[in-house]
């Protein structure tokens, strides 16, 4: 006997549903990143480990690690000039302890943008993909290290998991 308003066929596909529910691995639910916490920002020193990594997004082609770094108290008053770092040190706040995270590093370059000689390309963008762990305290920077980097105006950092935008911070080249 069917009760009224009751359809065979709900029972079926909800039940197929929570079937489908179970049976998706909830690792990428759990295994991801709450927040990114902003130690500093600004404008600082550092000297080249002279570590060098791939990054064909970037205006260079590649990205460096930095070590000794030493955030400024006060912006240069001139810092559209080769030699000046500009960034953000962050600490990762994650739902599970020592996971690893891929992420993207987006700067926003000021128009007319930046001309590299090298390759003829114009960047208005400078991309780099990266990894970071749960708690890890993170610097992710930019260094206008050719003259033809040297661009005034408004520089953008945007950090992107995925198409999730988990920071943003601005910098003013004058």
């Amino acid at each position: 006997m069917t009760r009224a308003g009751a359809n065979p066929f709900h029972f079926i596909f909800g039940g197929l549903a929570v079937a489908l529910i179970l049976a998706t691995p909830t690792s990428a639910q759990q295994n991801r990143i709450d927040r990114l916490e902003i130690i500093e920002a600004g404008f600082y020193t550092a000297t080249e480990s002279g570590q060098q990594h791939a990054a064909p997004g970037t205006t260079l082609g590649y990205v460096s690690e930095q070590k000794d770094i030493q955030f400024l108290k006060a912006p240069p008053a001139v810092s559209a000039k080769v030699g000046t770092n500009f960034g953000v040190q962050f600490k990762v706040h994650g739902s599970k302890p020592n996971a690893v995270f891929p992420l993207r590093t987006v700067w926003k370059i000021p128009e007319p943008g930046v001309h590299n000689p090298r390759n003829n390309n114009v960047y208005r963008e400078s991309t780099s993909d990266f990894t970071v762990k749960t708690d890890e305290i993170v610097l992710r920077g930019f260094g206008l290290d050719e003259p033809w980097e040297v661009v005034p105006g408004v520089w953008t950092l945007q950090v992107w998991q995925g198409d999730r935008k988990l920071l943003e911070q601005s910098f003013t080249i004058k």
